[in-house]
């Protein structure tokens, strides 16, 4: 994928690119960071989930995964 990128849209641009995206594996924390809501915020107020949200998946087929 990369080295078709780098054909569409160059070398430098998809090197920048790679060099961004490298600097959040280097810190996980940094990243996650800005999961965080700001504390003033109104998300900030709600408590924090025990478990992810569940939401259907709706592919780009249509349907839901049970076939409905």
């Amino acid at each position: 994928m990369e080295n078709r990128w780098q054909e569409r849209f160059g070398g430098q641009a998809v090197g920048a690119l790679r060099a961004a995206l490298e600097q959040l594996t280097e810190d996980p924390a940094r990243f996650f960071a800005g999961l965080e809501p700001p504390p003033d915020s109104w998300r900030a107020s709600l408590r924090r989930p025990a478990t992810l949200p569940y939401y259907p998946m709706v592919l780009h087929r249509g349907g839901f995964p049970d076939g409905s």
